[in-house]
């Protein structure tokens, strides 16, 4: 991801804060923010949620399609990702700032759940070498 330049001010003014316990929005430092979380907000996915997490909102849809196995796992389906940070969201997601985040955020997916370790994808295998579940999940 891209590196963050913080100033010593902006370094001393975090600092402080963690030593008496308060963010920049007024919450003590183990406080948390109010989440909302609402399923079926798509109809033309096989499933959606919205997620909002103080003034950030994630939405995610998944729709699951038949498709070949991808030849050196046959016996497994596998997950498409793609991620769209919004320019409206915020002015540096403008141009090919957003692009760049989402891009490395679908890659970041990717690598988290395209593994025997995170998900069963040989669930996912309707006949091996043959069909199985393709899982596209968009997420804005």
């Amino acid at each position: 991801m891209a590196t963050v330049q913080v100033s010593e001010a902006e370094k001393v003014y975090i600092l402080h804060g963690i030593r008496d316990d308060l963010r920049v929005d007024g919450r003590g430092c183990e406080d948390y923010r109010h989440m909302e979380v609402e399923t079926d907000v798509v109809s033309n996915t096989d499933g959606s949620a919205k997620v909002t997490l103080g003034h950030t909102a994630v939405l995610v849809g998944v729709k699951a399609e038949i498709g070949k196995p991808k030849p050196m796992i046959p016996n497994e389906g596998y997950l498409e990702f793609f991620v769209d940070c919004s320019a409206n969201a915020t002015p540096e997601f403008e141009g090919r700032g957003g692009e760049e985040l989402g891009t490395e955020l679908s890659n970041t997916l990717y690598k988290v759940f395209n593994n025997q370790h995170s998900l069963d994808l040989r669930s996912l295998c309707i006949s091996p070498g043959e069909h199985c579940w393709v899982l596209y999940v968009d997420v804005l």
